[in-house]
């Protein structure tokens, strides 16, 4: 039995953000073989849910991770295994030190994401992850809650003039990620896909050896890392292709699918 773990954007969807019909057929062929299948994304466990019963978690089981290893949830029963949150009194200061910076801000929050005003990225989470949005005027001096994570968006060339600064001044109490070429992600202490992977790889008792990790950006290096198996999409980064045991075909050519029919479906 084999645990296959799949990031989401550029991985399990293609460009057109749908699963393909040839992808949804394998992964659920994989299953009815008696493999594990869950979805390993950054997203909140709200903006994975559609795709969760897509590919039929109801009838077969599954774990979700999300907020890149912030939060494992049994989609089946709704258990929330693990869930982790940046300290609320760290969260107002990043928000309050970064005020001036030209960075927008997201945070999920519940089934909502939330920002301190209209901005393009929010409009693209509400459409992309089919979820409510809510821009709060004073969120960054009112939050009352410890999020998952807080997302600083921009153009890349605009987010990386400022990435130093977050690592600097709070990389020694966070966990940091670059996610998107267009969003910079800052996260609890200690958390990343692969810490969540290997959590997962428990849960199930299989060995580490047996996991298959797919994904394509920066934040899945960890989970390529600790899979037995981690395979790079054929879109996917140049770090991610440097250290993943497998390069597949791209998202747009069922990369995922290629890769299970060659080496793992009966």
């Amino acid at each position: 039995m084999k645990l296959i773990a799949v990031d989401v954007d550029g991985t399990l969807l293609n460009s057109k953000n749908e699963i393909s019909a040839k992808t949804k057929e394998t992964l659920l062929k994989a299953r009815e073989q008696g493999h594990k299948v869950v979805i390993v994304s950054g997203r909140p466990t709200s903006g994975v849910r559609y795709l969760a019963e897509e590919l039929e978690f109801e009838k077969f089981g599954g774990l979700l991770s999300n907020y890149n290893g912030g939060s494992i949830t049994n989609f089946k029963t709704g258990e929330v295994i693990t869930n982790h949150t940046l300290d609320l009194d760290l969260a107002k200061q990043i928000l309050t030190e970064t005020k001036d910076l030209p960075l927008k801000i997201i945070i999920p929050s519940g089934d909502k994401i939330i920002s301190d005003s209209e901005n393009e990225y929010l409009d693209l989470e509400r459409d992309l992850l089919k979820v409510e949005t809510e821009a709060i005027e004073d969120l960054r001096e009112n939050i009352d809650f410890g999020p998952n994570k807080i997302i600083f968006a921009n153009d890349p060339e605009i987010l990386e003039e400022h990435l130093s600064f977050l690592m600097d001044t709070y990389g020694e109490n966070t966990a940091q990620v670059r996610s998107q070429r267009f969003y910079y992600e800052i996260m609890p202490k200690g958390l990343s896909k692969g810490n969540s992977l290997l959590e997962i790889a428990k849960y199930y008792d299989i060995d580490v050896e047996d996991i298959i990790a797919f994904g394509d950006e920066l934040n899945d290096e960890t989970m390529i890392e600790v899979a037995g198996t981690g395979v790079a999409m054929g879109n996917a980064v140049e770090k991610i292709k440097e250290i993943a045991d497998y390069i597949t075909l791209s998202n747009d050519e069922d990369g995922i699918a290629d890769y299970l029919e060659k080496f793992i479906l009966e």
